[in-house]
């Protein structure tokens, strides 16, 4: 995943329970000096740090499938195949242009970043009256980042413990790529509708992909943690279907832990093979990792299949299982929280 976060390791294991579902929150969000508080997890939180916390919301309530229209892909070529596309935030389309036996494709992603106009080969255009960024534009392949929301001033960046929340202001990112001709019309074509439909968004809700967890709330489990557990800080950030934290036991209360809770659609026949399955709370959690940092993996519920499948390769990449990913400082710090969120995902 190109979000893949490599965690700083603590060096002292936590003694953990997976009896229990009490925790004390002891952590503030919420800054001195500002005003009108509100709260989430038990944490207090500012405007901006609630404008971060909807932002993921508003995003996990959004079908990608739902902005590539049949208009704009039949403009295109004949689609081969439409589908979720490995991440709960993205999805693309393969197409057959006219005439040609090549193979071109579009894709959405809802959880794009903020480019700036520094990057080299990044620059600023305006289509339907939005200011978006055209990235890397090169014959044959386009991507034009655009705003999902009205940017709030208050949201930006701040460390927490090595992690940066995001600014807030949540973008989206359409890429074609083009076996002949330029791509960049039709990227800027599809970004035009795109734009057009956040007046009335094509939602999860109403989507014809059964993509469970889709919806979830990943930091939800901050109040369904281990016993032992309490949560020293945390702070929200745009990134949806993404969770951080900093976490101590009661047995090692001078000691932190980060704890990093993911979700995602990973292809089965691309897993590592490097895995050490372990049976804990009903279900199989395979884990994986070195001395000092531990991911442990639960695939929950059945393949996402794209459709239609009209050969191999399609089909093959099409199998995507809904995975929920916990990375920590220690195996067993890993598996409890993996047991304890897929309780509360799946609940």
């Amino acid at each position: 995943m190109r979000r893949n976060l490599l965690l700083a390791a603590v060096a002292l294991a936590m003694s953990v329970s997976t009896s229990g579902c009490a925790v004390v929150l002891l952590g503030n969000a919420f800054p001195a000096g500002s005003s009108s508080p509100q709260s989430r997890y038990g944490f207090e939180m500012s405007e901006a740090d609630r404008y971060l916390a909807d932002s993921a919301e508003f995003v996990r309530s959004l079908d990608p499938c739902g902005f590539l229209t049949q208009n704009d892909l039949a403009a295109l070529g004949t689609v081969v195949q439409l589908r979720p596309d490995g991440e709960l935030s993205t999805c693309s389309a393969s197409l057959n242009p006219a005439g040609s036996s090549a193979t071109d494709s579009i894709s959405v992603d809802l959880n794009g970043y903020r480019p700036s106009s520094d990057d080299k080969g990044t620059e600023q255009i305006t289509i339907g009256g939005e200011q978006v960024y055209r990235e890397n534009a090169s014959h044959g392949s386009c991507r034009i980042s655009f705003p999902l929301r009205d940017e709030f001033d208050g949201a930006t960046a701040g460390a927490m413990d090595g992690y940066l929340t995001e600014s807030g202001r949540s973008f989206a990112a359409i890429e074609v790529f083009r076996s002949v001709g330029d791509a960049c019309p039709a990227a800027i074509s599809v970004t035009e509708t795109a734009l057009a439909l956040l007046d009335d968004p094509p939602l999860r809700a109403d989507s014809k992909y059964n993509l469970p967890l889709a919806m979830k709330d990943p930091c939800a489990v901050l109040e369904h943690l281990p016993a032992t557990w309490t949560v020293d800080r945390w702070n929200p950030a745009s990134d949806p279907y993404r969770c951080h934290f900093t976490a101590s036991s009661a047995t090692f209360e001078d000691n932190l832990a980060m704890l990093d809770v993911s979700l995602g659609y990973v292809d089965g026949d691309l897993r590592s093979t490097d895995r050490e399955p372990i049976q804990q709370g009903g279900y199989t959690v395979e884990t994986r990792g070195s001395d000092s940092a531990c991911f442990a993996d639960i695939v929950l519920g059945n393949p996402v299949l794209g459709m239609p499948e009209e050969d191999n390769t399609a089909a093959r990449y099409a199998r995507t299982v809904p995975t929920l990913t916990v990375l920590a400082d220690h195996c067993d710090s890993a598996v409890a929280l993996a047991v304890a969120t897929a309780d509360v995902l799946t609940g």
